[in-house]
């Protein structure tokens, strides 16, 4: 049973932090419109009960199981696929599937339907973790994107561009491409792992201690086959 002290600590993250992201992350964005964006994070729940992609994660490799997702009004298939393969099976995505798909897609587009996806999964599996219920989608907003690009983006070695005058490692700045959409992510994980500028203490005054959070963080990794 949760106890008084468990239902403080997470308070501020299910009635601040997520709440905040969600309305963020169905916002008009940078390259996908609210309306879209909220597609996006629908599609990311909707995944977890898909058949074709059920069958691809227990198959040997995904690109053995012929199928494809169908678009929908706001999202094409290549859009829909993308955000299935990374809400169900991100460890096994390859370098030309990405390829492929930003193609289709464009750079800018694909990093910020990547780092949306991402985010509304810590947000709902952090829900599931702590048996919440998962919170609503707001609507889409109104708006139209600026699709504008940031300057100092350059080849860094990654699948797609990041920004060449960070001295973070890749993952911290892997959607630097989309600002607004990093932005999001950043604050989730500062939230629950990093905290920001406490990252660089090698002693954490919090229920847990730095090694036994690194310890959790490693196995989370593990599991999920995190790429980094």
């Amino acid at each position: 049973m949760e106890s008084p002290a468990d239902s403080v600590l997470l308070e501020p993250v299910w009635d601040t932090v997520h709440t905040d992201s969600l309305h963020q992350l169905t916002s008009c964005g940078t390259w996908w419109n609210g309306p879209q964006r909220q597609a996006i994070l629908e599609q990311a729940r909707a995944a977890r009960s898909c058949t074709l992609c059920q069958e691809r994660r227990e198959a040997v490799t995904p690109m053995a199981v012929d199928g494809e997702h169908q678009a929908t009004p706001l999202l094409s298939s290549t859009a829909v696929d993308v955000i299935h393969r990374l809400a169900t099976d991100p460890g096994r995505l390859t370098r030309p599937w990405a390829d492929g798909a930003i193609s289709e897609l464009g750079e800018e587009a694909y990093v910020e339907l990547v780092a949306n996806t991402s985010s509304v999964t810590i947000i709902d599996r952090f829900a599931v973790c702590v048996g919440q219920p998962l919170a609503p989608l707001p609507t889409g907003g109104a708006g139209q994107p600026t699709r504008t690009r940031p300057d100092g983006m350059g080849d860094t070695g990654a699948w797609v561009t990041q920004d060449i005058g960070e001295t973070l490692a890749n993952v911290s700045r892997a959607a630097s491409l989309v600002p607004e959409a990093q932005a999001i992510w950043r604050r989730l994980v500062d939230q629950h792992y990093s905290r920001g500028a406490g990252f660089m203490d090698l002693t954490w005054d919090r229920a847990l201690s730095r090694p036994q959070v690194e310890t959790v963080a490693a196995e989370v990794s593990r599991l999920n086959e995190c790429f980094y």
